[in-house]
């Protein structure tokens, strides 16, 4: 059966009750594409969708191939790769707002934007004046401008430093700082449209995006949970060949962002009640945009938000308190909306959620799916004793190796990393749940015997798997009683097993973690290289292995005999390992070409990853 082709951009899903209603009635006289794009004075609402045209079949299939081209990265030079950009530029002039609202057309035009110079990005922003509000909320767009406002970090930052003044006094300098001017023009107008723009399923991201921006933080990105972009959005961001990390750092703000993100917050607060603001933590687009703001306001040591969402902050918690507390913790996005206002609310708010709703209701709360996101803010705000207590009483709640325990004791242990006393107590759990304590690797991932590794290597889906294997990781790195155990455990594996482990997605972390450990002895390290000799040239080449063989970089540390023989091996192998994604990721980090050119300089120079 045919499947849906999947379409890019965020979906907005239909409410039940909208299914039923008639269809709008069309327009049968369309304004022409270009009494449209030479009258600037059109206005649109927020969310309707405007239209700008469309693209040809001809130009869809020459951005395509250009988005190819871009891809693949095979310019010989920056010349080269100059010269294609501006051609592209040179085509998609005129143009600009089909391709941003084009689904074919807004991912290369994405591109176009990461690479833009400064004349570029101003150019664009020229486009996009007077229908940011529209663009904000169309599928497409909203990528584009998400885009934009991203780039402009370097060239702010730029021009912050070249005039200081910026950062003093609240004013805009069009001729000194054209692209600070542009985003002020920016939020001038959608100023009246922010509340719908914020609580809108593709505008909230680009809101979201104009704040990071105002505040100057650093913007992290992680694989498919970014603060800011949809998946669709960041991975084409990451396939650039220069993906331009320069625009993700931090950097002095100008005096007049401060100004924007106090309008935000008194436009906003101002619309937040009791009910709409418990719905809003609740609710899949406007719980992010009501994290950064309760963010925004600890910055600026208030708690207005909170205050309104929590009334009572002393004594016992009324029940629609509580409720909403635990609706919280049973909600897959209440549950990081707990933990990031756990992290940005007042340590006093903290100590009372604490002392009022989670110590006496523990035993009932720790089964909830959300409970572990909780643990890990609770547990590094509170102060070493109130941690210690609150963790012997967890530990006292795991009673099995089941998956939410795992969570759970994953994120204990990152919480706990610096107390001393409860890694012991850690220690202790663990490998009393463990069945099989003479081969405790075996016992924490589940695998009953070494010919059931293969049948597990299958199961790349498996979250428990996952999770076990992070836990091992942890407990590698975090709880000293038990890593010299876990090593000891993989070092008593039969050679096959290891090479398997070693190629599995999931295990190869946990291999990773063990050739990684620094305070490694010698006799150890020697052995755990020794059952690789022989086989680097092939585990370079796999998707898994690959990161074991990095991660020999560390193992091989001051054993130049070793690390001459991996050399070796991967000359040996060189054009297998060559044609190999992975393989010439690992002929890079382990520097070979100044080996190739001359082992005695390659020798003295320190291996990187």
């Amino acid at each position: 059966m045919p499947r849906e082709q999947k379409k890019r951009g965020r979906r907005l899903h239909q409410k039940p009750y909208e299914k039923s209603l008639p269809e709008p009635e069309l327009d049968l006289h369309p304004v022409e594409e270009e009494q449209y794009y030479q009258d600037d004075a059109v206005q649109h609402a927020v969310g309707q969708q405007a239209f700008y045209g469309l693209l040809d079949s001809t130009q869809i299939d020459y951005f395509k191939e250009a988005e190819g081209i871009i891809t693949s990265n095979t310019f010989t030079s920056d010349e080269e790769r100059e010269q294609f950009y501006g051609a592209l530029w040179a085509e998609v002039n005129d143009i600009e707002l089909k391709m941003s609202t084009d689904p074919t057309g807004s991912k290369l035009f994405e591109r176009l934007l990461l690479a833009a110079p400064k004349e570029k990005l101003l150019d664009v922003y020229k486009v996009y004046s007077t229908r940011f509000s529209e663009l904000s909320t169309q599928r497409f767009s909203s990528h584009c401008l998400e885009t934009l406002l991203n780039c402009s970090r370097t060239f702010i930052a730029s021009e912050v430093e070249q005039t200081p003044g910026l950062l003093e006094v609240a004013t805009i300098d069009t001729e000194n700082a054209p692209v600070t001017s542009a985003v002020s023009d920016f939020f001038a107008e959608i100023r009246n449209d922010i509340p719908k723009i914020a609580l809108h399923p593709y505008g909230s991201h680009v809101f979201r995006s104009f704040l990071m921006l105002c505040t100057g933080k650093e913007l992290v990105f992680t694989s498919g949970s970014s603060v800011l972009s949809g998946k669709k959005s960041l991975g084409g961001q990451k396939k650039v060949a220069d993906p331009a990390t320069r625009y993700y750092s931090r950097f002095d703000r100008p005096a007049v962002f401060k100004q924007f993100i106090e309008d935000v917050l008194q436009t906003m607060v101002s619309g937040i009640t009791l009910e709409g603001g418990r719905k809003m933590a609740l609710d899949p687009v406007s719980s992010p945009v009501l994290q950064l703001l309760i963010e925004l306001e600890d910055d600026l040591l208030r708690c207005d938000i909170l205050s309104i969402i929590f009334p009572t902050n002393e004594g016992e918690p009324d029940f629609m308190s509580v409720s909403f507390l635990e609706s919280l913790l049973t909600n897959p996005v209440g549950s990081h909306f707990l933990e990031k206002m756990l992290y940005s609310c007042p340590l006093s708010f903290v100590e009372y959620l604490y002392i009022s709703f989670f110590a006496p209701r523990l035993h009932i709360i720790s089964k909830a799916k959300g409970f572990s996101f909780a643990v890990k803010a609770l547990m590094q705000r509170l102060n070493t004793k109130s941690a210690a207590k609150f963790s012997a009483r967890l530990l006292d709640e795991v009673t099995d190796l089941s998956l939410q325990n795992i969570v759970l004791l994953n994120n204990m242990i990152v919480a706990i990393s610096q107390h001393g006393s409860l890694q012991t107590d850690v220690a202790e759990k663990v490998t009393g749940l463990c069945s099989d304590a003479d081969n405790i690797l075996l016992a924490l991932l589940d695998i009953g015997s070494f010919e059931n590794i293969t049948a597990r290597q299958r199961s790349g889906a498996n979250d428990s798997l996952k999770q076990r294997s992070i836990l091992v990781e942890n407990l590698l790195r975090t709880i000293p009683q038990l890593s010299d155990a876990i090593v000891e455990s993989f070092i008593a594996f039969p050679l096959e097993t290891k090479l398997q482990f070693t190629e599995n997605t999931i295990f190869s972390h946990v291999v990773e973690a063990i050739l990684s450990k620094s305070d490694l002895t010698v006799p150890t390290r020697r052995k755990l290289l020794n059952d690789f000799m022989g086989h680097f040239g092939s585990l370079a080449c796999s998707v898994g292995a690959s990161r074991a063989v990095d991660a020999c970089n560390i193992t091989s540390t001051g054993l130049n005999h070793y690390r001459e023989r991996i050399a070796q091996e991967f000359l040996a192998n060189r054009e297998s390992i060559m044609r190999s994604l992975y393989g010439k990721k690992v002929w890079k980090n382990w520097n070979m070409d100044l080996y190739v050119r001359s082992s005695a300089q390659w020798k003295g120079k320190p291996l990187h990853r």
